[in-house]
């Protein structure tokens, strides 16, 4: 591959679930080769996760950790990421997030990558919603509020290709980050919680990109631990995303650039 493929993954009490995550990295690098790039984002952990993405990172090529001293929630550990993206990446290069719960298959990488760059993609979406899709072991509730989140997007913030919303498995390439940077300044992300991923589909869909999805198989039954989302402050979120996307006003080049050096590495 000549570009720089990047996979970002927010961090949060992952001790137990690192372990198996890393041995998916290491074979996806044997696949990739020396293109592949980590950045974990570890949020305020209180648990060993960040002595092993410590001792991981040292010895992984290519491999950066930032780090958030107090837990901010979700939000703010995606706008760490995307902000490091846009500032040390160039639009050609690619940015996969995945979570760090073992949920997400690295496997699936390489065909996200050949989705967005055979079809001229911007954003390619791993969806439980489009054929071939398949959830395992997801509890019934989270499938109600999954389900309600899709329907209440394609209603108020309707994209072509896209039907989940939700789902936080995606291959974006950098220069829709950029760009995103370039229209909202500072607020590309300001939900704090599990809402942030529906509010960065939303944000893009309001300056155009072309998107796609690829078939995500779901293992929610070999996560590690009990979920972190309050599904009812994240639906409250939800609700407050209308007027955040819909009414938040560009911002100009010199406010992005200010904003990107006093923040993009996050706190690291």
């Amino acid at each position: 591959m000549d570009c720089k493929i990047v996979i970002g993954m927010p961090v949060y009490n992952e001790e137990a679930a690192l372990p198996k995550l890393f041995v998916r990295l290491k074979q996806l690098r044997r696949h990739v080769g020396d293109s592949l790039h980590l950045c974990f984002v570890n949020d305020g952990s209180t648990d060993g996760t960040g002595s092993l993405l410590g001792e991981f990172v040292r010895t992984f090529p290519n491999a950066t950790l930032l780090v958030h001293p107090e837990n901010r929630g979700l939000g703010e550990a995606m706008q760490t990421m995307l902000a490091h993206t846009a500032r040390h990446f160039c639009g050609a290069d690619i940015l996969i997030t995945l979570d760090a719960d073992n949920t997400h298959s690295p496997e699936l990488v390489p065909a996200m990558v050949r989705k967005l760059r055979d079809e001229r993609l911007e954003l390619v979406i791993a969806s439980r919603f489009t054929p071939g899709g398949i959830e395992r072991g997801v509890p019934f509730l989270r499938k109600l509020y999954s389900r309600g989140a899709r329907l209440f997007f394609k209603l108020l913030f309707p994209i072509p290709g896209v039907n989940d919303y939700s789902s936080g498995f995606r291959a974006y390439t950098v220069q829709i980050i950029q760009k995103a940077f370039q229209h909202y300044g500072g607020n590309v992300v300001t939900s704090k919680g599990f809402a942030c991923t529906a509010e960065i589909i939303a944000r893009l869909g309001q300056i155009g990109v072309k998107a796609g999805e690829l078939p995500l198989r779901l293992d929610y039954d070999l996560k590690e631990g009990r979920s972190k989302m309050n599904v009812a402050r994240t639906i409250v979120g939800y609700f407050r995303l209308i007027r955040a996307v819909k009414y938040t006003s560009a911002r100009t080049e010199p406010e992005v650039s200010a904003w990107i050096e006093r923040n993009g590495e996050g706190g690291a």
